[in-house]
């Protein structure tokens, strides 16, 4: 069971002790990512979440490696949509030096415009590495298709120009205006304990400024879209998807279940069907998105060119035979003995926990047990499924997006639904 502790001006720190193991996962967590991007400085979460790395009064960059190194720990962070999250992981013994490392590096990063330069070309790599990599970019270019270019659907990374704009002052404005103090959650999980957490973060976290920011949520447009991106590519990438639940939809326990007979695992259907018993990929699978007030199911799959039509075929024949009470050659109770298995599995690794216990916290304020969780798996019926089924996946609610040779230009999605 974790615990908390709240301070005064709204910061959160969270701990939960694993004493039989001999390694602790700490992470500062903002609730704040891409969505808060500027529109015009698009990037700019995923970009100062670079910078914080740069270098401090204290360290430089190397420094910060190296004293990191020393430790035999991992130092990384990442952005995503709706947080940023800047994390460590090291042995219990070096859990002082580590967060040192941490909360210098989160709270006095200097922001040199040396270092900002440098960190451009960086970041202007990792958007053409990739635009290189074609799983990866479908996942862009299906955001902006089905979010219709809101926030939600606009990339992480930013574009070229967007990134090329970004100067210093902008840095330091968006994070006096997203890093607030109430936005704030510190997470440790390991062999440690709640009060070792919070002598090390009270210094640092408790004299920031008690202010919280107020931003309304854009309402994305969702789904009806196609998109047809040509490029010479030996596969065909696709990506179809629907809507979703939203983080803190009592449905959503439904849509993890379905994901799981549809396309979760190695049993499922697409995979068995598609991959199996056709041949038709390597690889394909479905997967939920969930945000704060909304959510995306999809199916990813890359085939050639020539199996293209057949491959959303199986794809069409899956959903059909969902809707019409086939749930395929896994019984309810092995899907779920299945989400079971990798929920328990997961809750092992420090860094899984460390993260799970802070996005309870940032999505729902409060502690989600794994047995209320396991509970509310239990309770999805098949009939829950089927309906779901039936709901989500017509030609309407549908978004599909290639990427690759352009032989969906005149698809029609419905004759597969």
């Amino acid at each position: 069971m974790p615990e908390i502790t709240r301070l005064a001006n709204g910061v959160r720190i969270l701990s939960e002790t694993m004493p039989h193991v001999r390694s602790v996962s700490l992470g500062i967590w903002v609730k704040s990512g891409s969505r808060q991007d500027p529109s015009s400085l698009l990037g700019m979460a995923h970009f100062t979440e670079h910078m914080l790395f740069k270098g401090t009064s204290k360290r430089d960059a190397l420094q910060i490696a190296k004293d990191i190194d020393a430790l035999g720990g991992v130092l990384n962070a990442q952005t995503a949509k709706e947080y940023t999250v800047y994390y460590v992981k090291v042995l219990d013994e070096s859990l002082a030096k580590a967060a040192d490392v941490l909360f210098d590096l989160f709270l006095n990063s200097l922001f040199d415009p040396g270092e900002l330069e440098k960190e451009k070309r960086v970041v202007l790599q990792e958007i053409g590495m990739t635009e290189d990599t074609p799983d990866d970019y479908i996942n862009d270019l299906f955001a902006e298709a089905f979010f219709h270019k809101s926030p939600l659907g606009t990339s992480i990374l930013g574009t070229v120009a967007t990134v090329e704009a970004i100067g210093r002052d902008d840095i330091l404005r968006f994070i006096e205006q997203s890093y607030d103090a109430g936005s704030i959650v510190i997470s440790g999980v390991g062999n440690l304990e709640h009060q070792q957490l919070l002598d090390l973060a009270m210094p640092y976290f408790s004299t920031l400024p008690a202010n919280k920011r107020l931003s309304e949520l854009d309402k994305p447009r969702m789904g009806g879209n196609r998109a047809v991106h040509v490029k010479d590519l030996e596969q065909i990438h696709f990506t179809l998807g629907t809507i979703g639940p939203a983080m803190r939809d009592e449905d959503r326990w439904t849509y993890i279940v379905l994901n799981a007979i549809l396309g979760g695992s190695m049993s499922s259907m697409l995979f068995q069907e598609a991959r199996e018993k056709l041949g038709l990929v390597y690889s394909i699978y479905s997967y939920l998105s969930a945000y704060l007030d909304c959510g995306v199911t999809a199916v990813y799959a890359a085939t050639s060119p020539e199996n293209i039509f057949k491959t959303l075929d199986v794809v069409g024949a899956q959903f059909r035979r969902i809707k019409q009470g086939d749930l395929g050659d896994m019984s309810l109770d092995e899907v779920k003995a299945l989400i079971r298995g990798n929920l328990l599995l997961a809750r092992e690794s420090t860094e899984n926990r460390m993260s799970s216990i802070a996005k309870n916290e940032l999505y729902y304020e409060r502690d989600v047990p794994i047995d209320e969780v396991l509970r509310k798996i239990n309770a999805v019926s098949a009939e829950a499924v089927i309906e779901l089924a039936r709901t989500i996946f017509v030609n309407e609610k549908m978004t599909l997006v290639s990427l690759g040779k352009d032989h969906l230009d005149n698809f029609d999605l419905g004759a597969i639904l």
